[in-house]
């Protein structure tokens, strides 16, 4: 039994889009062979479409990607669908289709079996977190549907639910312990975590409506409102030197290195750690992000060099658990003295929330990566490039990460004032 992706380029509606198929062929002895074709909920545009790869051409469509993943998914149903009849036993083509559509339907599945099967369908293609960002939405709209006590309906839910499950979330109380104790603090939950549920939830809604299923596209039109985005705090040049002096201490000796390995880098705490002699070629890493998957190709500076020859290029050898890598930071920036005082900005609804800080107290491994981005933008670096180097896939995602020192303002009006010295106004 064989299975491949295509469309009838003859039957292209006005737009020149063609409905995607899975067609099911069987060959059995003695017989005649059969055919099914199983309509997904995909459309492509007719010049699109690659016959021989069975897929979407890059060239063809910005969105070539998403849509493979996605008709992959389709294919790979069906092909879990053909397992399970063939443990009964001989069946007929159309049994396929119908098991097809039973799975598909939201008629016959609920609102959180088709979030279900929505995630399974998309597993192969998230990464760790994504998953983890789709069942945290999960777990708030369960229990938003015990708040309200109404049965959530995929067709239903339209900007007023947006609305209301915005409210609720901003409601919602988690039980955390202190940093400073063992005492158990309740707290409000993030405006950023309340923004990255209803972002989860619409891309989940996009889906539906591009498998085809009845969605209420109202939703479109609710506004995720973002709160100001207060000025992020970045390592300093001068803070950067005071990092890279050899220390006594061997715990904080080992966080060291890591730590100016990432600032010297730009790589996540999961990459940086799993640097191994086969990554490296021609003083350059070579390797995929874990969390993006995008290949990075990153020169070694000469501090990077440093800490990679320390270490017999095998980073494993200074790896530390992620917890425990982010206590160690503070307390080594601590040791250092980047201790000035600082004003930490968040935001309660439209409330501002100034916290009183010194700046050893809020440095992660995350500061390390931003450092790194953000000396490239001052010395010039196009931004396409860092990306590259760092594994962004959208700009919307790098543009959080870029801090602009004091030091790069005052540079920035010194400039100014130099190229327009004596202009009358």
């Amino acid at each position: 039994m064989n299975t491949r992706l295509m469309i009838e380029a003859t039957k292209a509606n006005k737009a020149g889009d063609c409905t995607v198929y899975v067609e099911v062929s069987v060959s059995r002895l003695g017989e005649k062979k059969k055919t099914i074709r199983i309509p997904t909920a995909i459309k492509v545009s007719a010049d699109s479409w690659s016959p021989k790869s069975q897929s979407v051409i890059r060239t063809k469509s910005k969105d070539y990607y998403k849509v493979n993943q996605m008709l992959i998914a389709q294919k790979e149903l069906v092909t879990d669908i053909i397992a399970e009849l063939s443990q009964k036993g001989r069946f007929q083509l159309s049994e396929i289709k119908q098991r097809y559509v039973e799975k598909t339907s939201p008629v016959t599945l609920g609102f959180f079996d088709t979030y279900d099967e929505f995630l399974k369908l998309k597993e192969r293609t998230l990464t760790r977190n994504g998953i983890k960002d789709f069942k945290t939405l999960k777990s708030h709209l369960l229990a938003f549907e015990k708040n309200r006590k109404d049965t959530i309906v995929l067709s239903e839910i339209d900007n007023i639910f947006f609305e209301k499950f915005e409210i609720y979330l901003s409601q919602v109380k988690i039980e955390m312990k202190s940093k400073d104790s063992d005492e158990v603090i309740t707290k409000n939950l993030a405006d950023s975590t309340i923004l990255k549920n209803l972002q989860t939830l619409r891309i989940f809604l996009n889906g539906q409506h591009d498998r085809g299923l009845p969605v209420n596209i109202s939703y479109k039109k609710y506004t995720i409102k973002t709160k100001p985005v207060p000025a992020l705090i970045t390592l300093e040049e001068d803070e950067y030197r005071m990092l890279l002096y050899k220390l006594d201490n061997e715990r904080l000796e080992k966080v060291r290195k890591l730590f100016v390995l990432q600032c010297s880098t730009g790589l996540r705490y999961s990459d940086a750690i799993k640097i191994r002699k086969n990554h490296l070629r021609n003083d350059t890493i070579f390797m995929n992000s874990t969390k993006t998957r995008q290949k990075l190709q990153i020169p070694l500076n000469d501090n990077a060099k440093e800490i990679l020859s320390d270490c017999n290029y095998d980073t494993s050898t200074i790896a530390i658990s992620n917890q425990k890598y982010n206590d160690y930071i503070k307390e080594l920036c601590e040791h250092v003295g980047i201790s000035q005082p600082i004003m930490k900005i968040s935001y309660r609804g439209n409330k501002e929330i100034q916290e009183p800080l010194k700046k050893h107290e809020i440095m992660s491994s995350h500061h390390g990566r931003r450092f790194f981005i953000t000396q490239n933008l001052i010395n010039g670096v196009r931004p396409e490039v860092i990306m590259s180097m760092t594994g962004h896939v959208d700009f919307r995602s790098f543009k959080k990460y870029i801090a602009i020192t004091d030091k790069a303002r005052v540079n920035a009006m010194d400039i100014w004032n130099k190229n327009f010295a004596g202009t009358d106004n």
